[in-house]
């Protein structure tokens, strides 16, 4: 099934799937944020625009687990608020070893190391899940319930 969407839904789905807008660095996401990087050849492949609309479907709990969403599409523009340099994202590809034409969904956890990777859209449960195992989570878990309501 192909999905056909606009730059300025791409732009609206990834909003609301991201709480951070404009050029950020994984350094600077690093101990508050967990990176979800989203390598694809084009702003407009089909496995992009897949994932996207799985993460805006979900975006509560994106926010929750304080995923900022990045995609990183070969020598494009991001279609995603939060988003790398130029510079950035070809670090971010020779660091994670993602070919130009390969399709990479990549989390990173608030420690900056890599988490998870696939070379298809993920689905949310599976994102839920690996996310809510992390002892850091759980901890964030922890905290939020002993919180006066």
């Amino acid at each position: 099934m192909h999905i056909h969407m606009t730059a300025a839904a791409f732009l609206l789905s990834a909003m609301a799937a991201s709480a951070q807008s404009g050029i950020v660095t994984l350094q600077g996401l690093q101990d508050t944020s967990r990176p979800l990087l989203i390598f694809a050849p084009s702003p407009t492949d089909t496995q992009l625009e897949i994932q996207l609309r799985t993460l805006r479907e979900n975006a509560a709990g994106v926010a929750e687990r304080d995923l900022v969403v990045i995609a990183v599409p070969y020598q494009s523009p991001s279609p995603t608020q939060a988003t790398l340099t130029d510079d950035g994202a070809t670090a971010a590809r020779r660091r994670f070893r993602v070919a130009p034409g390969d399709f990479t969904v990549i989390l990173i956890g608030k420690d900056g190391g890599e988490k998870l990777r696939s070379g298809r859209p993920l689905r949310f449960d599976t994102l839920r899940e690996t996310i809510d195992a992390m002892p850091m989570r759980q901890e964030e878990i922890r905290q939020k319930s002993a919180r006066p309501q």
